[in-house]
């Protein structure tokens, strides 16, 4: 299965609606990966507004 990024809040996902926002935005075509363990204390998680673990983005177009 290929992964694709959802438009709207970054997150990877194998499926055809993102799990963290539930919209069906997704688009192949995305790069760079950041891994999220904990989004309290993460700068990076901060910066891109995300609130959950997981793996996003860092641009999708």
């Amino acid at each position: 299965m290929t992964e694709k990024a959802c438009r709207e809040c970054h997150a990877i996902t194998t499926g055809t609606i993102c799990p963290r926002c539930k919209t069906a935005s997704l688009s192949d075509d995305f790069s760079g990966l950041v891994v999220i363990l904990d989004p309290e204390e993460s700068e990076i998680a901060k910066v891109m507004n995300i609130n959950e673990k997981g793996r996003y983005a860092l641009r999708v177009r």
